[in-house]
């Protein structure tokens, strides 16, 4: 299906982009998304168009709006037809480096959450986290990670009880928390962050007592998840 646009029966635009895709795509991945191709009380279903007001992120979290960037809507795309995040943000590799295995952006992952979040596609919200998570544990003291959360705290939202990707970041800098004790960028970060820090506390593992072993895991005094 992702190579048989011209059967596609629906189509996406934001700013100069269209993007021909097929309703039963959409309808496995979103909600939102089916309603809009599906219910034709909304114009978009009769005209066979959705339109996206166009934001792109121009670097600045300050300066974003409420619109999308198209380079994301593709991104979320290549997701509901591939199941998988396209090779640009498995892996982001700087122009002047050699290394293969580039890790991939923070920022880059914070603005397909946000849309995927806008959207409730949980599984590309999964897939996100995932990957933010892998790449955090691999090197934690990553350059992007300052601006990346300001766009997950500023623009997304987390209900009590729910586990995503700001509990996510959270969780990495809980389990890292003695290099981040002694590093002024994190140390800023928390500062300008204070619900980023909240949740840190909240995440910081547990001691094993000695008295009940309880959640905790006896050899390394962590709690033992159950996912």
């Amino acid at each position: 299906m992702w190579n048989d646009r011209r059967n596609a029966d629906f189509e996406i635009r934001c700013g100069t982009e269209k993007f021909k895709v097929h309703k039963a795509v959409l309808r496995a991945h979103s909600d939102v998304l089916a309603k809009t191709c599906d219910n034709y009380s909304f114009q978009e279903a009769l005209t066979g168009i959705l339109e996206l007001k166009a934001d792109p992120y121009i670097g600045n979290i300050d300066n974003l709006g409420d619109g999308d960037d198209p380079e994301i809507v593709s991104e979320m795309i290549h997701y509901f037809y591939h199941l998988e995040l396209s090779p640009k943000a498995n892996a982001f590799m700087p122009r002047e480096s050699r290394d293969v295995h580039g890790e991939p952006s923070l920022i880059y992952l914070a603005r397909i959450y946000v849309l995927a979040e806008k959207f409730f596609c949980e599984g590309l919200k999964a897939k996100v986290m995932s990957g933010l998570r892998e790449s955090l544990e691999r090197e934690i003291s990553q350059s992007e990670l300052a601006e990346a959360c300001r766009i997950i705290f500023k623009k997304t939202v987390e209900p009590a009880g729910e586990r995503g990707l700001k509990t996510t970041v959270a969780k990495c800098l809980a389990d890292e928390l003695e290099k981040i004790k002694i590093s002024e960028s994190h140390d800023d970060l928390l500062q300008e962050i204070p619900e980023l820090a909240f949740l840190v506390l909240k995440e910081i593992p547990k001691p094993y007592n000695g008295r009940s072993r309880g959640n905790f895991c006896c050899n390394c005094g962590r709690v033992v998840q159950s996912w």
